[in-house]
């Protein structure tokens, strides 16, 4: 065999065997975690809408202010793990100076997006999020377990003129009889994090068919925070 028909050999051989290490290359999975960015500096602005029932006392309060959660800084936390500072902000309206009302804290643990609030740990998110997956959102704090499941990911979603192409539907609690509802939701945009919040606990409410339990509350909260700024220049 001469040397041409050799080389002409081994490169045949080659194309072969590279071709069979691109066939069973890992393809990379993308964990998306960018539904969570820990990123200094960014900024969410939201509307709160905040109300609460008890009309066995004829209480009906309705409480509207602004709510500004900013990522200031990162530190280490009592585990040796990287955490974020999330300081919150409130003011009644963009007429009012933004007040501090309380810091959290935001991290990415093991593949899980983390949020310690009032000083309990809550599992947000669990990466890569798929939809239908399911965990214990108490699973790193002294409540009950409490199922979340992801209802829609990157999904479009238009929010008070803003315009996030891909969003992710985190449902932490839904449960309704005809005396009671228990929903709660939460959206995460790419790059931007939360962007919508509701929560529904109707305690009580009259029975009435064929209307919505929201319409015949006896006792119950509801809290509706919507985005409506992302990064804006307002001062503290």
């Amino acid at each position: 065999m001469s040397f041409r028909q050799i080389y002409g050999f081994l490169c045949v051989l080659l194309v072969i065997f590279s071709g069979c290490r691109k066939e069973n290359a890992p393809v990379p999975v993308n964990y998306k975690f960018n539904y969570f960015p820990l990123k200094h500096g960014l900024q969410r602005i939201y509307k709160v809408t905040d109300i609460t029932i008890d009309d066995t006392i004829n209480k009906y309060d309705t409480v509207i202010y602004e709510l500004k959660e900013r990522i200031d800084s990162f530190f280490t936390d009592n585990s040796g793990n990287t955490a974020w500072r999330l300081e919150r902000y409130k003011r009644a309206d963009s007429s009012q100076a933004w007040q501090i009302s309380d810091v959290w804290e935001n991290q990415i643990l093991n593949n899980q997006a983390h949020s310690v609030e009032e000083n309990q740990r809550f599992v947000k998110i669990i990466f890569p999020p798929e939809n239908e997956k399911s965990w214990d959102g108490n699973a790193f704090n002294t409540l009950d377990a409490k199922t979340y499941i992801i209802t829609g990911i990157d999904q479009p979603v238009t929010l008070n003129g803003l315009f996030f192409d891909s969003v992710l539907t985190v449902n932490q609690e839904n449960s309704e009889s005809y005396i009671n509802k228990y929903l709660t939701i939460e959206q995460y945009a790419v790059n931007y994090g939360l962007i919508n919040k509701m929560v529904i606990a109707i305690d009580q409410a009259y029975v009435i068919l064929n209307e919505p339990i929201e319409q015949h509350i006896k006792i119950g909260h509801l809290y509706y925070q919507t985005i409506i700024s992302v990064n804006s220049k307002s001062a503290k």
